[in-house]
């Protein structure tokens, strides 16, 4: 007879040493992914090479977030938990380091090193399955396993075959790893994350990744000849990040019931358009991009970014969930994208309007904490 447990939106759990160690190492694998693929050919950036990057992005995205899962539901800092999590981490090093333009070349070491990461995955849900004590915790640890077993096996498989159709189990595992727990709901609502620490992970990896984005920002600044556009550059960076910021820790509803699916495939689009802008704010300084493309490029990378924001809304507390905020923003952005066309050459009038525009979403999110403080002291 199953006993009654505690749900785990209840219970406390915090991020461990060895899970931000591993976040480090994704992260670097993730912006150099960015650099390696996104290269410039005519004042363009192709959609062949946005799309390899896209695809590559949503398999290490993937990846990332059935180990996320594992460690949210079952992981504890044991002996055997921080062995797999090392393991995996030195297999991604090799993965980060196997990146070229040439996407034949990076062919055979990504889905090798994806295969085995995704093996190790499925042998820790395997291994976890005798210590649940619940069935819906046993389907969703088995369904986690099987998933994960299969891509490992189309990964590897897509190896040996010939060039003509080795693409097709590599992207039918990427397909599986994406839907092929969909069939499992039920289980997986019964068997729910921790949402506090499941965004814990997700905000402290985005912070990461902001990170690399202001590093890549600050190695075009020059002290010998400083630039006024740099601190409206710099506010771009900063008021993405202190949306962000003001959103993941103010406006989330920590305690309510969820599978967090939503969280990762919103988060897949903030960290994929932050790998783009941080593309785009380096080659922007080195006028490698052709003026209209570049607008495109910076604008439909915010853009992308907000996406992944407001999707987020269905977590906000209820009396945060404020649509006009999301109007507001997109017309502040297209009024951006409009004025940037209007004078069009004229980069800093780009930048300055982006800047302008993202401060002022950030303030509408800030505007909106200040009003819920002020309603809760009533």
């Amino acid at each position: 007879m199953e006993t009654s447990y505690q749900p785990r939106h209840l219970q406390e759990k915090s991020a461990g040493f060895h899970e931000l160690f591993f976040d480090l190492i994704f992260v670097y694998a993730m912006q150099k992914m960015a650099h390696v693929i996104l290269n410039v050919h005519g004042g363009t950036i192709s959609s062949e090479l946005f799309l390899k990057y896209i695809i590559m992005s949503v398999f290490l995205w993937i990846l990332w977030s059935h180990q996320t899962f594992y460690t949210n539901r079952f992981g504890e800092t044991t002996t055997k938990d921080v062995i797999f999590m090392m393991f995996n981490l030195f297999v991604l090093v090799f993965l980060s380091n196997s990146l070229y333009p040439d996407f034949e070349k990076t062919f055979f070491p990504f889905f090798l090193c994806i295969g085995i990461l995704y093996l190790s995955i499925s042998i820790q849900y395997s291994l976890h399955l005798n210590k649940t004590k619940h069935k819906s915790d046993y389907k969703t640890c088995q369904a986690f396993a099987i998933v994960a077993l299969i891509v490992a096996i189309l990964s590897l498989v897509s190896l040996v075959l010939p060039k003509s159709i080795h693409y097709i189990p590599g992207f039918l595992g990427l397909f599986i790893a994406s839907t092929g727990l969909i069939p499992y709901r039920k289980y997986l609502y019964q068997s729910p994350v921790n949402l506090s620490h499941l965004v814990e992970r997700f905000s402290l990896l985005t912070i990461i990744i902001f990170g690399e984005v202001l590093v890549g920002l600050t190695s075009i600044f020059s002290i010998e000849h400083f630039n006024y556009i740099y601190i409206f550059q710099f506010l771009i960076v900063v008021s993405l990040f202190g949306t962000y910021w003001l959103v993941t820790e103010s406006h989330i509803n920590l305690h309510q019931t969820t599978i967090g699916f939503q969280l990762v495939y919103t988060h897949l689009l903030i960290n994929i358009a932050l790998g783009i802008l941080n593309a785009a704010v380096i080659f922007s300084d080195s006028h490698q991009l052709s003026s209209k493309f570049e607008i495109c490029m910076m604008h439909g990378s915010i853009l992308l970014f907000y996406i992944g924001v407001w999707i987020n809304t269905t977590y906000f507390h209820k009396e945060l969930k404020n649509i006009k905020y999301i109007i507001i923003g997109a017309i502040l952005l297209v009024l951006s994208f409009i004025i940037s066309m209007f004078f069009n050459g004229y980069q800093d009038v780009m930048i300055i309007s982006i800047a302008i525009a993202n401060t002022l979403v950030m303030l509408l999110y800030y505007k909106n904490i200040k009003k819920r403080t002020k309603s809760v002291i009533k």
